[in-house]
């Protein structure tokens, strides 16, 4: 039997998210990139239930106007219940502030009823699993965002080494070619001088098939946003498949 037909009697009983299904407060209108790279590391019946918090573009007034969506889209998300959800986007914490991702999961939680989690905390969380303190930080923001990132990783406690961003559109993003980010992760990187980790914020970056060579390359950790909310996804409703090709922190757990 091939592997498409293995799980066929899941599939027959139990539907697409025979194993986990995550909900996903996803920042941009438009998503393709992002689920994208979600299915190809996903193992299979683990799913994505999305829905949009309808940002067009990465500024500081989109993105207060994104969250300010978020409590409407978390009720909504919640009709189709997911096993968890996991608010996208490390703007939309990183331009409120410092601790704005716990009063927003907060604020999910009570409209929602379901357990959630913030994308930005999940990349923390793995970051902080293998010990990294120093990051190189590879974005895909304008240099203003870039600048409330570096502030909340900071104040994190992480030392950032080096961050450096593609500044384009979000249109433009979500049809980037994959040499982008590989190019991006390695002059990030090796600015740092020292790093223990290079960190790809932002979901819709199309990274995930760079992380394995990344690791491999410049022997270090590398943690992406959407690689690190399927890792909190799975671990938070207990999925414990280890999942090769996309980096050390997928294929620990």
């Amino acid at each position: 039997m091939n592997e498409a037909a293995s799980d066929y009697d899941n599939l027959y009983s139990d539907g697409l998210g025979y194993r986990a299904r995550i909900g996903f407060l996803s920042p941009g209108l438009v998503d393709e990139s992002l689920s994208a790279q979600f299915y190809r590391m996903a193992p299979r019946g683990v799913t994505m239930v999305r829905t949009s918090l309808e940002l067009r573009d990465v500024t500081i007034e989109e993105t207060f106007a994104m969250v300010a969506r978020v409590e409407a889209a978390s009720k909504a998300l919640a009709i189709y219940k997911p096993g968890c959800i996991i608010l996208g986007g490390s703007p939309t914490v990183a331009v409120p502030g410092h601790g704005s991702d716990e009063k927003l999961v907060e604020l999910i939680r009570n409209a929602s009823g379901i357990q959630a989690f913030a994308a930005q905390a999940a990349a923390i969380e793995a970051l902080r699993k293998y010990g990294a303190r120093k990051l190189a930080v590879a974005t895909p923001f304008p240099e203003v965002v870039n600048v409330k990132v570096r502030e909340f990783l900071e104040k994190s406690g992480f030392e950032v080494l080096s961050l450096q961003g593609l500044d384009i559109s979000y249109l433009q993003l979500t049809r980037a070619p994959l040499q982008q980010s590989y190019e991006l992760g390695r002059r990030c990187f090796e600015a740092a001088k020292g790093a223990d980790a290079l960190y790809f914020p932002g979901a819709p970056q199309p990274v995930c098939d760079n992380i394995e060579r990344l690791e491999k390359e410049l022997g270090t950790l590398v943690i992406s946003s959407m690689q690190a909310t399927l890792w909190k996804g799975m671990r938070a409703l207990g999925v414990k498949t280890k999942v090769e090709g996309y980096g050390k922190l997928l294929r620990d757990d």
